[in-house]
């Protein structure tokens, strides 16, 4: 991909954009979606995703993401390009972000015979009808003790994701610049899980 256009006097931004995958998992016998707490704010809850990692598929990328996060099984195949289910871009100044949005599907006595997974002490995870996980990120982007100032550094939702690897590539930012950069990853969250829900037909 070539580089940003800038304007005149504007300090050029030649990062790519970060790729990010993102994963709905759905147990087709319940008809619920798993989803996570987010380790910046406990008390909300969000969808698994991650950097795509060097080597990886988008698909790849979340069935391993979803595994690390949510304890999902590793081997579950992973989905191909072609069965991506959207692909969002989310702008930024500092840096842009394609997040490749994928379906797996895994029954839910599946993923609970499993107590322990790499996150397990980090995150609490749930299964919700599809409203209830609708109803889970509106309230994890509009929530008000989420849009409060952090830690300095803290990236909100990026869980200090910078190219697939976690806890590196800090960068401290305002809180005007998180809140956006939270709005943003809500609305797109949100998107992808509108879609998912009328594509299966599932009642909200």
């Amino acid at each position: 991909m070539g580089k940003h256009d800038t304007h005149p006097g504007n300090r050029a931004d030649t990062k790519p954009p970060r790729h990010v995958a993102v994963a709905i998992v759905f147990s087709p016998n319940t008809r619920k979606i798993l989803m996570i707490t987010s380790r910046a704010h406990p008390h909300l809850w969000i969808l698994p995703k991650g950097g795509i990692e060097h080597g990886e598929s988008s698909g790849q990328a979340a069935v391993r993401e979803s595994y690390e996060e949510a304890g999902t099984p590793s081997d579950v195949p992973p989905p191909t390009d072609e069965d991506r289910l959207v692909v969002l871009s989310l702008p930024s100044k500092k840096r842009s972000a394609i997040w490749h949005v994928h379906v797996l599907e895994v029954d839910q006595e599946v993923v609970e015979s499993t107590s322990t997974w790499p996150e397990s002490h980090q995150r609490q995870r749930a299964w919700f009808t599809p409203s209830a996980a609708l109803e889970n990120i509106q309230q994890w982007y509009t929530d008000e003790s989420a849009k409060k100032e952090v830690d300095p550094g803290t990236d909100l939702e990026d869980e200090h994701e910078q190219d697939g690897k976690k806890g590196k590539g800090k960068v401290k930012e305002s809180g005007e610049e998180r809140r956006g950069k939270k709005d943003k990853k809500g609305g797109a969250m949100e998107e992808a899980l509108r879609k998912f829900i009328t594509l299966k037909g599932l009642d909200i």
